[in-house]
């Protein structure tokens, strides 16, 4: 039977990817020939392509959806026109590189979220291209998914510890430029510039941790749902995911728009307030990563798995004490 059969999903891959595709290629040629964007629904399209977030890493998002869609429609096109030829090694890319479109969609959701705190109507039909691709995608393949992770599970692990490593590299970085701005008021353009790459950098790190964490997990459930430190390690993963929407899409655009002066919804004490914010859940930010970091490091737990909790949240409040002692320790410099 044709219809809800791999052939069928993967087809239907092929042609929500043309849909994604030509989407890119109209923000693409909009943007190029700067001509305004018509955005269906009454949105502000035109604003949320056209801002700083309209870049990943340098590369401009459109460029990306381009490739993206683009690599997916080719892979399944090939798929359906020569079954067999592609190598399981090119499926299973194919499959990775779908679940990280749809975390990438949503991360600019939040952005749109909490950032803009308006829409993009194209950027939300992409997004719900992905999710489509995505479902269809775990319809469509001849390998069973989780004989796929299996197989790879060596090359996940790496790409895991790689990501911990990468994102708690990042979030040193960041945190660092954070306290030398908070230390004396000031951030220079470049800084500012740096931060948000490195912000990106994180958020690139973090989708790939999760990704990979959820590969593993998937290929040996019951022995991590009776992992402490496993259920530990996801904690602090999530807690990283609140924190950095919070952090890094709130708190630091509101620190650069007082840095240069930018209009924004003036609040008295703003700064002192958003000071003490970013201190503390900057010491969250490391304390968590740090703590997935060494808890993925180590194979066996070197403590009792009743006192991983307390001694994680023992770390944030030391944390979050230390945070506090600092900021006041400048303010008094200051004054």
């Amino acid at each position: 039977m044709f219809i809800f059969s791999p052939l069928f999903f993967q087809i239907a891959i092929i042609l929500f990817s043309m849909v994604g595709f030509f989407i890119s290629f109209y923000i693409h040629h909009k943007k190029k020939t700067d001509t305004p964007l018509v955005c269906p629904l009454g949105a502000d399209c035109d604003t949320v392509v056209r801002s700083d977030y309209s870049k990943f890493i340098g590369i401009p998002i459109e460029s990306l959806g381009m490739i993206y869609y683009g690599l997916i429609a080719l892979g399944y096109a090939v798929v359906v026109l020569f079954p067999g030829f592609l190598p399981q090694a090119a499926v299973f890319a194919l499959i990775v590189l779908t679940v990280l479109a749809f975390m990438f969609s949503l991360y600019l959701i939040a952005i749109q979220a909490f950032v803009f705190r308006y829409w993009c109507t194209w950027c939300i039909y992409s997004a719900f291209i992905s999710t489509i691709i995505l479902i269809a995608t775990f319809f469509s393949s001849e390998y069973g998914f989780v004989s796929l992770l299996q197989d790879y599970r060596s090359i996940i692990i790496v790409v895991h510890a790689l990501s911990a490593a990468i994102g708690l590299g990042a979030a040193t970085v960041t945190d660092i430029l954070f306290f030398k701005f908070l230390k004396d008021y000031k951030i220079s353009e470049k800084e500012a510039d740096i931060m948000s790459t490195v912000s990106q950098v994180i958020w690139f790190a973090l989708g790939m941790l999760v990704i990979s964490g959820l590969g593993i997990y998937v290929t040996n459930i019951e022995i991590f749902n009776a992992s402490m430190k496993f259920l530990v390690k996801s904690f602090g993963v999530g807690v990283i995911i609140v924190n950095g929407i919070f952090l890094n899409l709130y708190i630091a655009p509101k620190l650069v728009q007082i840095s240069f002066g930018k209009p924004h919804d003036h609040t008295e004490r703003e700064l002192n307030i958003f000071r003490k914010l970013a201190f503390a859940l900057g010491s969250i930010s490391l304390v968590s990563w740090y703590t997935v970091f060494i808890l993925g490091a180590v194979l066996h737990s070197l403590t009792t798995p009743s006192n991983l909790f307390g001694i994680y949240f023992g770390l944030l409040a030391l944390g979050l004490i230390l945070s506090q002692i600092m900021e006041r320790r400048f303010v008094k410099r200051k004054m």
